[in-house]
């Protein structure tokens, strides 16, 4: 198998896990921002320091009244509108009141590291398709 080839075969392949993960991280980010959540406040209960945010742990009430408890990871965020730390509220899921995150959006980590995953891919796809056009006119001149 020629080098040109190879890297055909490469740029493929990387085009192809770039589609795979793209689909999969976009349903996941959809699922995710699809449940509906219910915004109550809750109290700080501690802290501690993570890589780009903090650990909390925090109190808050159950839709039945129960008071609830839950260790979240809070994420450091520079945006306008938008706290840097734990605000004093958490978005629950009504139909499971345990689930619960510091933001309305819902749990969409998973899903950003699915889609940069493949942004990756696809940028490993043009670099192998560009190193095989490369490779195929270096083959094309005389020697």
């Amino acid at each position: 198998m020629s080098t040109s080839s190879a890297l055909v075969l490469a740029c493929v392949g990387s085009l192809v896990l770039a589609v795979v993960l793209a689909v999969l991280g976009f349903r996941a980010l959809a699922a995710a921002r699809g449940v509906r959540r219910v915004q109550v406040p809750a109290r700080l209960l501690s802290e501690s320091p993570s890589p780009g945010g903090e650990f909390v742990d925090v109190e808050y009430p159950a839709p039945d009244g129960r008071t609830l408890r839950a260790r979240m990871h809070v994420f450091r965020v520079h945006a306008p509108g938008q706290p840097y730390v734990f605000d004093g509220t958490v978005w629950v899921d009504p139909a499971r009141p345990t689930d619960v995150t510091p933001r309305r959006q819902g749990r969409t980590a998973g899903a950003v590291t699915t889609l940069v995953l493949a942004g990756v891919a696809l940028v490993a796809a043009l670099g192998t398709g560009i190193g095989a056009a490369v490779v195929r006119f270096a083959d094309s001149l005389p020697s």
